[in-house]
This record gives structure tokens, C-alpha cells and sequence, in this order.
């Protein structure tokens, strides 16, 4: 379906001062070139100036009438089929702007044929004429616009030209073409060929086809054709091809409801079929497709889009029989998504490249046949006679479109009237206007054609915002202000209408850079209320309110969203009301509000919610009605339903709210229950309950506050996470170790004693009893801070922590008396260097050591009571004499357990040579007493 509208994208015309009736025309880079249909063979040369102004710059002879003609503004070269004596002659013009400046100096040249210095000397200064000779007669041509090569198409093939520059001297460079391609294409005759880039459109009467060539070049082995990319400039013998040859696939669309636009950034492209209406009584005139063209969209390092037929910004025209018909295209739609292929987010939009075809405009013209697309004009030739206009109206003795057609041609060579027009179209923001005037005469009747002609509008603007020369445009500005306006058009269409997709009031607005005040005041009516609640203008505050902004609405805009959402989604009032930008909102009118909710459907987050409210209205009484009507439990999961009842986000800094701070001096347990429920349902993330507790506590930023603590412990219950368990393992250890070193009391009293955690938390391991031992020794640094020394022990008594990353950071600990004692045989033991523990023990604590042994020399580690501890033992005995007790007593212990394990001589074989034998003797006897049992 076509949508048609009666807009101005034209905005005059003039008349090109042409002194005999055109046959060809074609624009260059700021000229027009026009082809004279009379006897008298030659091209007028015509500046177009500004508003379409045509001035005069001279003309020159061809060698026949112009059957086709093309400029290309790379080489500045006009290319030419021309006829003489019934045969057909391929020619381009070179340094043609001599003949205009006055020169009458010409040269003819052929391709191929080397030029003689003398002869080269002089191209400088005259107009060359290159020829160039084919096998068969050239139907139609068309230049490259990026580099200037020119295809040619004949009966059944395709011939290529590349572009050369030849050096003649350092003062002097000259055009120049060589042959590089030639495409055989069976039972096929083009009429019209477009060439951009390796891309190629080729049409019949009533086909278009387009390809992407990959050169081929032939296997010398197999005799087979392989696809290779080859540059253009290479030279190529002829190629015979078949479709499987040419790197494409086909698909075929018909109609011209399409978007028309093709992009060379896939692996295949698209080939396009387009079957025009056809008459009842078969083939007629009017049905044939009449010229094709490819036009660049716009250009990135990587890739070209570019649509085909007669383009400008977002249009394209046809010459019918009686009008000029000017179309809109999806081309920025689909090069937004090819350079974004998540454009169609919450985030940012764009209308979809399937919209119907829109026509702009149909204005009146008698008699258009051709049409040229320059810069913002367009170029309409129209030819008529007196007879075809006085038959136009008197359509009741009109017979058949084929006699009409014939008795047009027989009379326009008696009286024929010509004219061709350069027509300016109007800028990018005054057809943006006048479409977004259009679309308000359809705001209450027809919302789809309203949302239809301002995605246009849209479509039209980004088109120009994201044209290659906006960044050096004069109207830069006022482009980016039409951009966002026409955002907040599409907003307001689909917040305000019922349609399907009422989910893009959300981007357009956020692409419109409204804020959520705006967007409400624009949505208001002349009164002041918003009348519409409909589900576009909902998912929008839903999804705005929900996120973390930095806007506070006003008390009469606070009350109004609170009223939108009680009347069409009051599940959603908790959410909204815990909003940030909601600050402002009567807490007396939200408690009635969510009253009437929980009537039909209570919740823990309703509670909460009106907790929160009553904290608000300084109502204690309230608030403690309703946080007693759940355990703590519930409570605390209750959070997870909605976070933002605890803490809100500004500009990246997580802020507790008044909430939070109240929990924190009357409930700190269930706070910090709340937000390990919030940290284990991802609501949270670690960095951010640290921040929350910092700023809670105020603590100042280097000081860790005990509330934090609290939290890390209790997470390492909850948490099952093992590398947010080696960071807690690794946190709360740093934090025991600074206290006990610093000489810091926690500044509240843990939530948790090491007897909890030992009997939640199997990171928290039961104390050994050699540490324990240890520690009963006399030290005044161990009884100042028992809590954070025993909650250390435990961590190392555990096998949780990484000791490896734990070392330095217990390195303060080290001189630390027994603290420093125990800290460092727990490292050594879980590094399995039980002998440096051993010695640590001897020197320091001796009468720890058997209590070691006994608990750690187990297992793989057996041996050491023997080859390690005995020998140590008995040497420090040895030495010191009867003079220390303790050594004796663990000698003791040592040889019974040695004597148990060892057989009868390897025990005697640790005995030392100068021992008494008395003092081995029971032991002796217990080891042969052993053996004999067993």
C-alpha cells in the first residue's frame, strides 16, 4: 500500500535557455549537459548555479545525434554513444572545459594507440576526444562514480573500461582507458546499465536485476573457474560466465512497496526483480521501466549503502505520463541499522526499513520524458504537442495506450512543444516542517498515517544528520534540534496512541533528550491533566522512573505519576514510589494508594513500602506496626522485590536513604541480612554494598566501619561464589589483622562472635587445641582483642582461605608475640612445612609442640614425629639437662608415640649413642611388648 500526501517538496522551477529541443541531458559535478535532437549535432554546456540558475558556458560539435550520454566526476571525462551512418560510436570528452573557456583546439584519439610526444604536448591546452571501438554496438553506458570506470552494455555482454592517468611529464598528466573486463550474459539485452563500485544494475523493459561482481579468474590445471577478488585495473582476457559465476543471490520482490535500498556490506547480494503493473490487454508503453541509477547514501572506512533509482535525501522521483511523482525511501533506516545492528533498543530506535512507500508528492507535468537527479534539483525533460494535450482532455475517445502512443509520435513531429525544467527541491528542514504540520491534520482521525508521516519526517532528518557534509553544513544545528523534536514527535504518537508498538515511547524519548518532566508537561492538556493512560506512555514511566536518574520531580508532577499508575498498573506503585524522582510524592496519598493494593494483593514489598512512607511522615507508630507484621526474614527478602528502599544511585555514587539509615541504628542485623539477600539475587554487587556501608557509617573513606564487617561475614555464610569468597576470605582478614596491629576496637560491636561463625561457616574452622594452648599463655596485646584474634585463628584453622595471597597481608602480625606465633605455624602448616613449624614451636612455645604433633603429624606427615621431632627433642634435652621440664615431658610423649609406630631396631636406631639407658628403658619395653602382641 502507497501512502499518499499532498506535500512541497518542490520548490521552483526554471527553465533551461536551451537553443534546439534536447535528446539527451545528463549533470556533472556543477554543470548540465544537454544534447541537441536537431540535425546539427553538438552538446550545450550549462553552469547550474544556486536556485537553479542556469548560465551559459559554451557548447561543442559531436560526431552524430546522441543516443546516450553520462558524466563522471571522477577524470571529469563526458562519455558518449553517438550515431552516423546507422553505426553506433563510443566516445569520451577530455579537458572538455576548454571548448567552454574558448578553445577550438580539438583532438581525436583511440584507445590503445600510443601518443607521439609532439602530439601530447598540446593536450594541455584542447578538448581530446577518445574512441572507443567495440565488436559490438554500444546499447547504453555508465561511469563509476568512485573511481570513473565505465561500463558499457551490449547484446549479451557487458564490456568494462578502467580509468588510467597517464604521466606524460611532471606538468602534464592525461586520460586515458583501458579494457579490463568482458561479461557474457546469454539471451539477455540491457537497456539501461548502473555501475558503482563493482556493483552492477542492468534493466530490460521490464526487469532491473543487480549484481556484485567477483571476478573470475581460469584454473590452469582443471580447467575450472574460481571466484578471486582482482582489481578492475588488472588486465582480464574475455570471460564466458554463467549466473553461478557472479557472486549473487536472487531475490525477487515484487511491486514497488520496498525500500529499494542495497547495501555491499554482505557476503552475497541481493538481485532485485520489479514486474510493473500490466495492462489487461497485454504489453503497453507506459509499463516500461525507464533509467536506473546508484546513489551513495553515505560512506564509512568499510562501506558504502547506496539506494538505486532517482534519489535525494529520502526520495525518489518518476516521470509517468502526466506527473512527477516524488517517493520516499528507507535509506538512513537501513544505514542505521548497518552501522548499528542494535539500534532497536530500549536505549534508541529507528523507524523500520518496511514502511509502506510514501509519495510526497504528484505534481502536474504535460508530457515528462526523461528525468536527472543533480545535487537538490531535478532535471525534467517534457515534450508535447497540441494534439496530445487537447486529447488528455477527452479521455472518452482515447482507444488503446498503443494507438495513442503511435498518433503522439506522428504529431509531435509537426508541432512539437519542449521544455526542460531544473526543479529545485526544498531544503531538509522545511519539508521536515511541513510534514510534521502534515501529520497533525491526522493526530485524531488516522493515528497510523500520523505516525507513518513523522517516522518520514524522522527518516528524512537522520538522513541528513548522517550525510558525510553535515559536520561542515550551516544549518548543523538546527538539523540536530529538528532530529530530537522529531524524536519527541514519535514519543508523544506512540505514548499517546493505541498501537502495537507503544514500547518505542521509551527510546524516542530518551533519543529526544526530554526529561521525564517534559515528556509529562508535553502529554498534559490545556487544564493540565493528562487525560490517556495508554500502554506507551506507562512502559515509558515504568522503565524511566525504574532507572537510576537524577531528577526529582515536582510535587504536582510526583502526585500525578502516583495517580497515573493507582489508575492503570497499581501493581507497579511500590516500584514507582521508591523511585528517586519520585522524592517529592505525598507520602500521605502513596499510604492510601497502596492501602487500597494490599487490600487486593498484599506483599512484603507493600509493607516495606508504607514503612518507608511512614518513616516519611515521622509516624514511628505506623512504621513499627507494619515491620512487625513480618519476621525478619521475610523482611529481608522483601528488599530484594524492590532495593531501592534501602539505597539510590546519583552519579555513580550509591546513597543510603533514610530507610537505611534507620535500620542501621535500630536493626542492624536485618540491614545487613537485606543486603547480602540483595548481593546473592544480583540486585547488588560487591563494590557497591562496600560503598553503601562507607557512606552509611561515614566513617570517613580509609576506615572500614564494623557494619561492613558484619556484612562480609554474614556473606560468607550466604555466599557460594568461590572467587567472592577468596575476596571476602581475603577482606576480612586484612580488617582482623589492621585491628589487632593498629591497636583499633571496632566502633560497634560485632553482629557475630567467632562461636557463630564457627558453627554457620565451615570457612570459619574450630580452633585448634595447640593454638588454643598457645594463647592461654600470659599476654596483655592477646587480651585486648579477642574477638578479632580468634575469628583470625579460625579462618586459618579453616581450609578455605588461599594462604598463599593471605601472606603478605599477615605479615604485620609477625613480631606479634603469641598472636604472631600461631599466625605463622597456621601458615606453615597449611604450606605443609610441618618442620619449620616444629622448630617455630621448639624455640618459642616447646610445650605446644607435642599438642602440634598430635593433631597435625598425621597421614604422609607421620614421619616427621621420628626424623624430625625425637632427634630435636632429645638434642635440646641433652643440652639444657634437667634444667627445663617441659623438654623432658615432651620427650616423653614423643618416644611413646614413636615406640608405638616404629618396629623394635628402628627405634633403638634413633636412640642417641650417649643416652641413658634407664630413661629408654621403658620405652624399650613397651615397643617389644607391642611386638609381641601383634
Amino acid at each position: 500500500m502507497v501512502q499518499l500526501y499532498n506535500l512541497h517538496p518542490f520548490g521552483s522551477q526554471r527553465v533551461v535557455p536551451c537553443k534546439q529541443e534536447p535528446a539527451q541531458f545528463c549533470c556533472g559535478h556543477d554543470v548540465l549537459f544537454v544534447a541537441s535532437a536537431a540535425a546539427s549535432c553538438g552538446v550545450e554546456v550549462f553552469a547550474v548555479r544556486r536556485e537553479g540558475h542556469c548560465e551559459p558556458l559554451g557548447s561543442f560539435a559531436t560526431l552524430g545525434p546522441v543516443l546516450r550520454m553520462a558524466h563522471s566526476r571522477a577524470g571529469d571525462y563526458l562519455v558518449t554513444i553517438e550515431e552516423k551512418s546507422k553505426a553506433t560510436f563510443l566516445r569520451a570528452y577530455v579537458n572538455w572545459r576548454c571548448m567552454s573557456a574558448g578553445s577550438s583546439r580539438v583532438c581525436v584519439r583511440m584507445v590503445g594507440h600510443k601518443m607521439e610526444e609532439s602530439y601530447t604536448e598540446t593536450l594541455k591546452e584542447q578538448m581530446s576526444i577518445v574512441e572507443m571501438a567495440l565488436s559490438d554496438p554500444p546499447l547504453c553506458i555508465s561511469c563509476c562514480p568512485v573511481n570513473g570506470d565505465l561500463l558499457v552494455g551490449c547484446r549479451n555482454k557487458l564490456v568494462m573500461f578502467c580509468l588510467k592517468y597517464l604521466v606524460i611529464n611532471q606538468n602534464l598528466t592525461v586520460l586515458d582507458f583501458e579494457r579490463s573486463l568482458i561479461l557474457h550474459i546469454d539471451n539477455f539485452i540491457p537497456a539501461e546499465v548502473a555501475f558503482y563500485a563493482r556493483h552492477i544494475a542492468i534493466t530490460t523493459e521490464l526487469d532491473v536485476l543487480i549484481l556484485k561482481l567477483d571476478l573470475i579468474q581460469q584454473s590452469a590445471d582443471r580447467g575450472e573457474q574460481c571466484a578471486c577478488q582482482v582489481s578492475t585495473t588488472e588486465k582480464l582476457s574475455s570471460i564466458k560466465t554463467s549466473a553461478l559465476d557472479i557472486t549473487a543471490v536472487a531475490v525477487y520482490l515484487l511491486g514497488i512497496d520496498d525500500s529499494f535500498l542495497l547495501t555491499s556490506c554482505v557476503v552475497f547480494f541481493p538481485s532485485r526483480h520489479f514486474t510493473p503493473d500490466q495492462s489487461p490487454f497485454g504489453f503497453c508503453e507506459e509499463t516500461k521501466l525507464h533509467s536506473v541509477q546508484f546513489l551513495p547514501v553515505y560512506q564509512t572506512g568499510k562501506c558504502t549503502c547506496f539506494s538505486f533509482f532517482f534519489f535525494l535525501h529520502q526520495c525518489f522521483f518518476f516521470p509517468s505520463s502526466e506527473s512527477l511523482q516524488c517517493y520516499t525511501v528507507r535509506c538512513s533506516a537501513a544505514a542505521a541499522r548497518d552501522e548499528d545492528p542494535y539500534i532497536d533498543t530500549t536505549v534508541k530506535a529507528c523507524p523500520p526499513v518496511t514502511l509502506d512507500v510514501c509519495t510526497l508528492r504528484m505534481q502536474l507535468f504535460i508530457g515528462p520524458r526523461a528525468i536527472c537527479h543533480y545535487k537538490n534539483h531535478i532535471i525534467l525533460l517534457t515534450k508535447a504537442d497540441t494534439e496530445d494535450i487537447t486529447e488528455r482532455r477527452k479521455p472518452s475517445r482515447r482507444i488503446s495506450r498503443k494507438a495513442d502512443s503511435n498518433k503522439s509520435r506522428t504529431n509531435s513531429e509537426s508541432e512539437p512543444g519542449w521544455n526542460l525544467y531544473i526543479i529545485n527541491t526544498v531544503s531538509t528542514i522545511q519539508l521536515y516542517r511541513e510534514m510534521v504540520d502534515y501529520s497533525r491534520t491526522y493526530e485524531n482521525v488516522r493515528t497510523e498515517s500520523c505516525i507513518h508521516l513523522l517516522s518520514e519526517a524522522h527518516l528524512l532528518v537522520r538522513a541528513a544528520v548522517t550525510d558525510p557534509s553535515f559536520f561542515k553544513s550551516d544549518d548543523k544545528e538546527e538539523l540536530l534540534r529538528a532530529f530530537k523534536e522529531s524524536c519527541a514527535f514519535l514519543g508523544d504518537c506512540y505514548s499517546r496512541f493505541d498501537t502495537k508498538d507503544y514500547h518505542l515511547a521509551l527510546p524516542y524519548y530518551r533519543m529526544s533528550g526530554l526529561s521525564v518532566a517534559e515528556v509529562l508537561e508535553r502529554l498534559a492538556s490545556e487544564s493540565g491533566e493528562i487525560q490517556m493512560y495508554e500502554k506507551g506512555l506507562i512502559f515509558y514511566l515504568t522503565h524511566s522512573l525504574n532507572e537510576e536518574l537524577n531528577e526529582e520531580l515536582s510535587k504536582e508532577l510526583a502526585d500525578k505519576v502516583l495517580q497515573i499508575f493507582y489508575l492503570a498498573d497499581p501493581m507497579q506503585l511500590p516500584h514507582i514510589i521508591c523511585s528517586p524522582c519520585m522524592k517529592n510524592v505525598c507520602p500521605l496519598t502513596a499510604v492510601k494508594y497502596l492501602r487500597k493494593v494490599e487490600d487486593i494483593m498484599p506483599s512484603v514489598v507493600l509493607t516495606l513500602t508504607k514503612a518507608f512512607m511512614a518513616l516519611k511522615m515521622g509516624d514511628l507508630t505506623m512504621y513499627e506496626c507494619e515491620m512487625n507484621s513480618h519476621k525478619e526474614t521475610m523482611l529481608a527478602c522483601g528488599f530484594i522485590g524492590q532495593p531501592k528502599l534501602l539505597r539510590e544511585c546519583k552519579e555513580g555514587i550509591v546513597i543510603p536513604t533514610e530507610f537505611a539509615v534507620h535500620l542501621k541504628a535500630l536493626q542492624p542485623g536485618l540491614l545487613v541480612a537485606a543486603t547480602v539477600a540483595l548481593h546473592e539475587n544480583s540486585k547488588i554487587e560487591l563494590e557497591e554494598a562496600d560503598m553503601f556501608f562507607k557512606v552509611l557509617c561515614n566513617n570517613g573513606e580509609d576506615m572500614v566501619p564494623q557494619l561492613l564487617v558484619d556484612f562480609w561475614e554474614a556473606l560468607l555464610v550466604a555466599c557460594s561464589q568461590e572467587e567472592v569468597l577468596q575476596e571476602l576470605l581475603l577482606r576480612v582478614t586484612y580488617q582482623y589483622v589492621w585491628r589487632i596491629s593498629k591497636k583499633q576496637l571496632p566502633e560497634t560491636k560485632p553482629l557475630k562472635t567467632t562461636e557463630d561463625l564457627i558453627n554457620s561457616c565451615d570457612h570459619f574452622g574450630s580452633i585448634f587445641p595447640w593454638v588454643t594452648f598457645i594463647m592461654s599463655m600470659e599476654s596483655p596485646l592477646d587480651k585486648d582483642f579477642p574477638e578479632d584474634i580468634s575469628k583470625l585463628q579460625s579462618i586459618l584453622c579453616g581450609q578455605s582461605i588461599d594462604i598463599t595471597a593471605a601472606l603478605p597481608i599477615l605479615e604485620p602480625l609477625a613480631a606479634a608475640g603469641n598472636v604472631g606465633l600461631t599466625v605463622r605455624v597456621l601458615c606453615s602448616t597449611h604450606l605443609g612445612k610441618y618442620e619449620e613449624s616444629i622448630d617455630q614451636l621448639l624455640r618459642q612455645c616447646p610445650a605446644a609442640a607435642v599438642l602440634y604433633a598430635q593433631h597435625e603429624l598425621k597421614g604422609d606427615s607421620r614421619a616427621v614425629w621420628w626424623n624430625k621431632l625425637l632427634p630435636e627433642l632429645c638434642e635440646r634435652a641433652r643440652l639444657t639437662g634437667s634444667d627445663c621440664p617441659v623438654l623432658i615431658s615432651s620427650l616423653k610423649e614423643t618416644l611413646s608415640v614413636v615406640a608405638m609406630e616404629l618396629e623394635l631396631w628402628d627405634f633403638l636406631s634413633l636412640l642417641p649413642e650417649d643416652g641413658t639407658a634407664a630413661f629408654f628403658l621403658p620405652h624399650l619395653l613397651h615397643c617389644s611388648q607391642r611386638k609381641q602382641l601383634m
